[in-house]
């Protein structure tokens, strides 16, 4: 999902900036879509697509996006549409799902002080629905749903079973850097974080890396590191770190080290050298998980 501001800080010139084209993660709707009486249903496919992935927000007081053209606000919904209305979204939106949300966030945006596309007394309908913890979730229609482009489509019983398996598991997450710098000698940073909500007791992350960066050829300065080729013929140089490094992974708790990487001379020379920096991570049951980086996205050059 794109960087957007924290909800708290967004105003009719920060709706009126998003971009014009509608993502799997952002929806825009007409004001009179709010009041329809089919909105309780549709609202509730939404929330189900978006708590069971990467989340998303909604915004209703605007019309449907035209590409290369700026969003247009159609004048926004009564605020005495509903009796205290915030309040009303907070209630509302989370049991439209089975099981409720357990976050959600709300907006209201009002008309700003000169030149207004809001009317007086109408307000725009910003809705954002985190990825939940608690997934999957059902929508009134009893199905469950994820968000492809602009539709909603209900999963497949493996896509749910997925989700459910994400309760039981660990969910790290892998951050790889390599410093580069004209006098300090180049440097590779690890970091793995667990973004989920089950502890790892036990952990391992196997990192392939390559041989060669630019055309000086390097080696990790690590004893247990071994060099290899891939069956296509390219070189890497693998280690293996381990819980060794510290405690188990607490969820939203990190580890993290470096490694020196020394300018070297293979002898015999080795064959060219694989592009990408590929670590595989394990964690207690939890299926193995293979992260790429293109080495060219991780170096920084100082």
């Amino acid at each position: 999902m794109n960087q957007l501001k924290d909800l708290s800080l967004w105003d009719e010139d920060y709706v009126a900036a998003l971009p014009t084209q509608e993502f799997d993660w952002l929806d825009y709707k007409a004001s009179d879509k709010f009041v329809d009486s089919s909105w309780i249903n549709d609202m509730s496919k939404y929330v189900s697509a978006w708590g069971n992935y990467d989340g998303g927000y909604i915004i209703f007081g605007v019309e449907d996006p035209r590409s290369g053209v700026p969003l247009v606000i159609d004048g926004g919904i009564a605020e005495d549409v509903k009796p205290k209305l915030d309040n009303w979204l907070d209630d509302v939106i989370p049991g439209l799902v089975e099981p409720s949300l357990q976050k959600l966030t709300t907006r209201l945006i009002y008309p700003k002080a000169t030149d207004s596309q809001i009317k007086p007394g109408h307000v725009l309908i910003v809705v954002h629905v985190p990825e939940s913890e608690v997934a999957p979730h059902q929508a009134q229609d009893r199905k469950y749903y994820q968000r492809l482009g602009r539709r909603l489509e209900p999963l497949r019983h493996r896509a749910i079973l997925d989700i459910i398996g994400r309760r039981r598991h660990p969910r790290l997450h892998t951050t790889i850097l390599v410093h580069i710098g004209s006098i300090a000698e180049p440097i590779l940073f690890w970091r793995v974080e667990n973004i989920g909500s089950v502890m790892a007791l036990h952990w391992k992350a196997v990192i392939r890396f390559p041989t060669q960066i630019g055309s000086t050829w390097v080696r990790i300065d690590d004893g247990n590191l071994v060099c290899d080729c891939t069956d296509d013929g390219k070189s890497f140089q693998e280690m293996r770190i381990s819980k060794a490094l510290g405690s188990p992974l607490f969820p939203g708790s990190d580890v993290s080290t470096t490694f020196k990487l020394k300018p070297v001379h293979y002898e015999p020379p080795l064959e060219p050298s694989i592009k990408e920096v590929i670590v595989t991570t394990f964690a207690d049951e939890m299926p193995a998980q293979k992260e790429v980086f293109d080495l060219s996205s991780v170096l920084r050059r100082h």
